[in-house]
């Protein structure tokens, strides 16, 4: 059991892509806060907004991959892919979400 608590805390591109997640909600938070002058929690943990928490964990998940394995291999390839998807996808959602709230 501690060997594999020991394995995530040392899984170089787990961290990286928690911690970019954190730091983009965060500021999530404290965005809303300054425009609305009011706290919202839901932004702690909720989706959509900028910066996108989606697209900054994969951006880093891909990072740290291609930082530990090497930008060569088809690993750091996969996951590059995974990240353009996801990045992808999320413009396309609020492309659409924008549209929708316009109507």
């Amino acid at each position: 059991m501690s060997s594999s608590w020991s394995s995530i805390l040392t899984n170089y591109p787990l961290i990286s892509a928690f911690i970019a997640f954190v730091i983009a909600q965060t500021i999530k938070f404290f965005t809303s806060w300054y425009k609305e002058k009011q706290w919202d929690l839901k932004q702690l943990v909720g989706s959509g907004g900028m910066p996108s928490s989606h697209s900054s964990t994969v951006t880093a998940l891909a990072t740290a991959i291609g930082f530990q394995e090497g930008f060569g291999g088809a690993l750091f390839a996969t996951a590059l892919i995974l990240a353009c998807i996801v990045m992808y996808d999320a413009t396309g959602v609020r492309l659409h979400a924008g549209r929708q709230a316009e109507v």
